[in-house]
């Protein structure tokens, strides 16, 4: 073994810290069973226990710190798999369990996908996942390995603070369709704080016997013990390590909080397994929190997803006219990813992030229907069903389109802006539907009386809209450059 890989493995002192990561919104972490009633179950532990697997914590906090610092991800995680000259990881997650909790409900939730000419649900594309529910909390556990010595080990506390700072800053989504609001964390204080942390010290016998000790029962009562020491947050911790807390960096995306109430009712179908309920009512999500298990009226992401791409379709295709019809569906694959994948076409993920909604008020209220034929004016047989609309209710939705990385395209980006804020236009307008039985009045919205339907977070802009579909900003000229940039994405004239 060369001298290099020899001082790489050298371990003066060993930190092992743990906090709580909750779930703010339904998570999919996908596993594969053939006995599954659902077609993609969760992955499960071998008593059967979901759990958040080490491997996708690793992966996610990785990319999450080579955005922002690609040597401390390398010094943390290990190098690349190209690198043939990279060293191991310093940095140990273990398989993140449930806490302190035998079993957990968890939600089956449908899903179709959508015609976009007939804007019906596609031919064979129903399908169903096994949801984990909002509240399930998993124990987190890392442990870093560091030289005992403070110029070496700069790095990789650096690296470790902006990990445990994207935690509480609640930046980690997990397992799938975190573009369409699955998967959204944040971190619980416990009575004294978010972290507790060990400091080994392993540079002395005494260090080596308190880790050799920590997890053995029955040891003499002068053994040498470490104490867990518990910090109100990343900068208390930072403050003990004597290292500098990164500063969150700038972004360039363009968030949107997007206020709105229902104008009648809104059917996101879920259909009925019990007799006592209704053949179809408005999706409920589940919480669980304190082992009790209660249901609230959301508006789904993936619902609201599917529809704004369709009415940004329409608007790129209506502006771009005969002739630039490729331009307009370039726009829309680059906002929210390819329509279909196959042969040797790439695939990339939404930039558009839209977060699952709660519906704040309102009620839920049951109808029975009955589908008349049109020819003898009757009732059809064995067509009689009842169905739960959900009525009033307020609803905050929050969009982000991501900017990109290095290869930064201005054009492109204030031209999905200007698409994105027209799409969100139609929706406040009522004249964009969400949801089942648009046909019969369902799924419209409108603003908040004397309220922005939208508010821009940076630089903060509101929009009202007007009663003649208009829509006033503050300030005036705002976006100017955005639709400016949209007319010459689309080679339109000159941008004018």
């Amino acid at each position: 073994m060369t001298a290099h890989f020899q001082k790489y493995r050298e371990i003066g002192r060993r930190l092992v810290w743990t906090g709580l990561l909750e779930l703010v919104s339904p998570c999919h972490l996908g596993g594969a069973d053939a006995d599954a009633t659902s077609d993609r179950p969760l992955l499960r532990d071998g008593g059967g226990r979901p759990y958040l697997p080490g491997t996708t914590l690793t992966g996610l906090l990785r990319a999450l710190l080579t955005r922002v610092d690609e040597d401390a991800a390398q010094a943390l995680f290990g190098a690349v798999w190209s690198n043939p000259n990279g060293n191991q990881a310093r940095l140990l997650l273990s398989d993140a369990s449930i806490e302190q909790v035998e079993s957990v409900p968890t939600e089956l939730r449908d899903g179709v996908a959508i015609d976009a000419c007939r804007g019906v649900a596609a031919d064979k594309k129903k399908y169903d996942l096994e949801l984990l529910p909002v509240g399930v909390r998993f124990c987190l556990r890392g442990q870093l390995d560091l030289f005992g010595e403070p110029k070496q080990d700069e790095v990789l506390l650096r690296g470790l603070l902006h990990i445990l700072l994207a935690l509480e800053n609640g930046q980690l989504m997990l397992g799938a369709r975190t573009r369409r609001g699955f998967g959204e964390t944040r971190l619980v204080a416990g009575q004294q704080g978010y972290w507790q942390v060990e400091d080994y010290r392993l540079d002395t016998p005494i260090g080596w016997y308190a880790w050799l000790g920590r997890q053995l029962h029955g040891m003499p009562k002068d053994w040498p013990i470490v104490t867990t020491v518990t910090y109100p947050d990343t900068a208390a911790l930072a403050k003990y390590l004597k290292i500098v807390l990164p500063q969150s960096t700038e972004t360039r995306d363009f968030n949107v909080v997007v206020n709105l109430q229902l104008a009648g009712s809104l059917l996101v179908g879920s259909e009925g397994h019990d007799p006592d309920q209704p053949d179809r009512s408005h999706l409920q999500r589940l919480c669980w929190r304190n082992g009790t298990s209660t249901l609230e009226s959301i508006l789904p992401a993936t619902s609201l997803g599917g529809v704004l791409r369709h009415r940004c379709r329409r608007i790129a295709l209506t502006l771009a006219g005969q002739g630039n019809e490729l331009l307009a569906e370039k726009l829309i694959s680059e906002m929210f990813g390819p329509a279909k994948i196959g042969g040797d076409q790439k695939a990339w993920a939404s930039r558009v992030t839209i977060r699952e909604a709660s519906i704040k008020g309102g009620q839920s209220l049951r109808h029975t229907r009955v589908r008349i034929d049109p020819w003898t004016g009757g009732a059809v047989e064995s067509l009689l069903f009842t169905e739960d609309a959900q009525y009033g209710g307020e609803i905050e939705l929050q969009l982000c389109l991501q900017a990109g990385g290095k290869n930064w395209d201005w054009i492109w980006a204030k031209s999905a802006q200007a698409l994105l804020l027209l799409a969100l236009r139609d929706l406040a307008a009522g004249e964009l539907t969400v949801g089942a039985e648009s046909g019969v009045g369902r799924g419209r919205l409108q603003p908040l009386l004397d309220k922005p339907f939208a508010i821009v977070t940076t630089p903060p802009i509101k929009l009202y809209l007007q009663e003649d579909g208009t829509v006033n900003c503050e300030p005036v000229t705002a976006f100017q450059e955005e639709f400016h940039a949209l007319h010459r994405y689309l080679g339109i004239g000159d941008g004018q």
